[in-house]
């Protein structure tokens, strides 16, 4: 059987670190096996619910929006799986890291055995399969016999372990190199896949850009969004209606402020330029009047929300027209809005204070790229929000930051 080339393993490891980026940071090693095992679960549990998502979006009629969201959950699919990948990839660099480290260990402990063996065996060779016989029968003095048993017992265990300990480090050696071999095969295996599924958000990305410019340059698709947008409005509408309706809110010990009191001078859900203001916008093209009720907020992808007031989370899922979104329910029959976003970090039920971090920034359901949209509702009418938030463009913050 062919020997490993540790050269190559070695060269292989040195290429991948190298692969990963100039710059990048090695493996972080010291990460817990089961803190990875449940980011892997957790992955693969919404990459389950996003492909469940895809296949019910797939049974139902095809609207402009629909096909918005197709690409919006494909999109999201595609960044699952790279993180997937990329935690496999980081797990397979540090396992290629840990076996060369055993196989540099093993080889040092069989290279400080082997001198020893090397002189043992030579010494046994020459006094043939009796040696240890041989020793004892060399003792001129009987008086002398018991010292020389115990010495030639002492020397043959001392011997046994040295071996026994050579021939496990030998078999361990080469179990470690077979592994190394295996793993080196499926880190670059797994790097293919993360290539492949680069290339596929970036295909998802661009086909629903394609699509956008279309709806931007035919008047019949433009006319058409409208209104599917509409309609979303509408549903939207009929939605806060029904939360409006629903259970008063959930007695506490505290005693919770109606927010409208502090109308001017609540915080901001981020810190991020106002990209669309409230009220009706034209088309520059068409002429098409589209109605905006809340206000749209630029922020980096994954960018934390926060709860401009304390309330009850009454809505986390997607809504058609707004991507994911999260409807916040506050003293005084004021609901919160918070649209577009990437991933929710509270769910239905939950009572959140001032300033929690409640999602993150997304794209879902934007025509305009990576933004937070924000609205309010006092006793179901939509208001501008910026009438509401602190014009000195402060940032909401938890209670216990405050003070």
């Amino acid at each position: 059987m062919r020997r490993p080339n540790l050269a190559l393993l070695l060269a292989l490891s040195v290429s991948f670190a190298l692969s990963a980026g100039a710059g990048s940071k090695a493996p972080d090693v010291d990460l817990r096996l089961e803190d990875e095992e449940a980011k892997l679960e957790l992955l693969n549990e919404r990459l389950g619910l996003l492909n469940d998502e895809l296949s019910q979006l797939d049974s139902k009629q095809t609207t402009l929006l629909g096909e918005l969201h197709r690409f919006d959950i494909q999109i999201r699919l595609a960044n699952k799986q790279l993180e997937l990948l990329a935690l496999e990839l980081k797990r397979g660099y540090r396992e290629i890291d840990e076996n060369l480290e055993l196989i540099q260990a093993l080889e040092a402990s069989i290279a400080e055995l082997l001198p020893y063996l090397k002189s043992r065996s030579v010494s046994l060779y020459k006094q043939g399969r009796l040696s240890y016989l041989r020793l004892l029968l060399s003792v001129e003095k009987p008086s002398e016999l018991t010292r020389a048993y115990r010495y030639v017992s002492r020397l043959a265990r001392e011997d046994g372990k040295k071996m026994s300990r050579f021939l496990d480090d030998q078999k361990a050696l080469e179990d470690t190199k077979a592994r190394l071999l295996k793993q080196t095969a499926a880190t670059l295996l797994t790097r293919k896949e993360l290539q492949a599924a680069t290339r596929t958000l970036a295909s998802r990305r661009e086909s629903r850009a394609t699509l956008l410019g279309e709806i931007e340059s035919r008047r019949e698709m433009a006319g058409t969004l409208v209104y599917e947008l509409e309609r979303a409005r509408e549903q939207l509408s009929a939605l806060l209606e029904t939360l409006s309706a629903g259970e008063p809110m959930p007695e506490t010990a505290t005693v919770h402020i109606p927010m409208r009191v502090f109308q001017g001078e609540l915080g901001w859900p981020l810190d991020g330029k106002v990209e669309g203001r409230f009220g009706t916008e034209l088309h520059p093209r068409f002429k098409t009047v589209t109605v905006r009720n809340g206000i749209e907020l630029g922020a980096p992808l994954g960018t934390p929300v926060g709860a401009v007031y304390g309330g009850e989370v009454a809505f986390a899922a997607w809504f058609e027209g707004y991507g994911k979104l999260l409807i916040l329910r506050h003293p005084g029959n004021v609901h919160s809005l918070y649209g577009y976003l990437d991933e929710f970090t509270v769910s239905p039920g939950d009572w959140v204070e001032q300033g929690q971090p409640v999602a993150s920034v997304g794209e879902t359901g934007s025509l305009a790229g990576v933004r937070l949209y924000f609205e309010i509702r006092f006793e179901g009418v939509p208001v501008d929000p910026e009438t509401w938030l602190d014009p000195s463009r402060k940032v909401a913050l938890l209670i216990s930051d405050a003070n």
